[in-house]
């Protein structure tokens, strides 16, 4: 097997890994707790007991946060937006969650390969995470001479989040960049496009 073909495996390994982390630590424990919360809610319905109301809106609120966890861990796998209207509107959609105000340019209104739209999607919406509230960043996506180049300035990625990124550049046969750019921080990915 390959370097290559290998590190594909281990990046697999270790993204299915941390979704399973992200399910165990947010949605799982999330229901298990408004399943308790409703449990008692009901203990105290049947017995007249007061408080049973409170229980169920605490419980509530409990579903409600653990189906945005699952809406978040959804649109990490492929998000919806990106695979029903394209890059653009996904990034879109990100600038407009971000912490602070995301100014878009350059962005193909056409679609690109699957693979290279969610490569695209996922740095930036890493990039847009690392954001500072209230802090101001600007997003390109420059698809000219067979590549993709998308850049985030006002963002960087250390560690983590940002060898997680470049595996998945890699595997597309890409690069990826992060770090200050005259003083600023900045994120630049550029990935080749092949459009059978």
């Amino acid at each position: 097997m390959g370097s290559l073909a290998r590190r594909v495996l281990v990046t697999s390994d270790t993204e299915r890994k941390r979704l399973e982390r992200a399910l165990h630590d947010g949605a799982q424990q999330r229901l298990v707790a408004a399943t308790t919360t409703l449990g008692l809610a009901l203990r105290k319905l049947e017995a007249g007991e007061d408080g049973a109301q409170q229980l169920a809106e605490e419980a509530a609120d409990e579903l409600r946060r653990c189906v945005e966890d699952l809406r978040d861990l959804a649109r990490e796998i492929y998000p919806t937006v990106l695979a029903e209207r394209g890059l653009a509107s996904a990034l879109n959609d990100l600038a407009r969650r971000a912490p602070g105000p995301v100014e878009l340019r350059d962005v193909p209104a056409t679609r690109l390969p699957e693979d290279v739209e969610l490569a695209a999607y996922l740095v930036v919406s890493e990039a847009l995470a690392a954001l500072a509230d209230g802090a101001e960043a600007s997003v390109s996506a420059d698809a000219t001479d067979g590549r993709l180049v998308v850049e985030v300035h006002g963002a960087a990625l250390r560690g983590e989040q940002l060898a997680r990124l470049w595996e998945r550049v890699e595997v597309l046969h890409g690069s990826i960049e992060s770090g200050p750019d005259e003083g600023a921080p900045f994120v630049r990915a550029s990935l080749p496009v092949v459009i059978d």
